[in-house]
């Protein structure tokens, strides 16, 4: 039998928690994270070197470990998702800042980093899809 849309509603949002909290935790820990120089050169640019890059990582490692840990609860949903589809907006940028990083032959053949960063409309799919079954909070 196939599971009921709640049991895949609770799996989607379970699963997106555990990945932001622990692509988030990684953050924390110098060189844990593939994404780390990738995400410090995007805040580098999107906020013209206001944070050092050490403030930069760790404030958004802290931005995803608190959307992964709302999710968790199963509290706050809307703020939840609102704050992951804002990051999951940013997470594009890079596509055009740096586009030798994120193409081979643009814009159909990715590099890894390309790949990494358009896996992320799954994500976004994921989130939309738990968003109108929230209460209004």
């Amino acid at each position: 039998m196939f599971p009921s849309t709640l049991q895949i509603h609770t799996f989607i949002r379970l699963a997106l928690a555990v990945v932001y909290i622990w692509f988030g935790m990684l953050k924390f820990f110098p060189s844990a994270s593939p994404a780390e120089g990738l995400a410090q050169n995007t805040i580098d640019h999107l906020f013209l070197s206001f944070f050092t890059p050490k403030l930069a990582i760790v404030l958004l490692a802290g931005w995803e470990v608190l959307i992964g840990i709302i999710l968790l609860a199963n509290k706050w949903m809307k703020l939840a998702i609102g704050a992951a589809l804002v990051h999951m907006a940013f997470t594009f940028t890079p596509l055009f800042l740096f586009p030798e990083l994120c193409f081979t032959s643009a814009p159909f053949a990715f590099t890894l980093v390309g790949q990494y960063i358009v896996k992320n409309l799954v994500f976004i799919g994921a989130l939309l899809l738990l968003y109108p079954q929230q209460k209004q909070q």
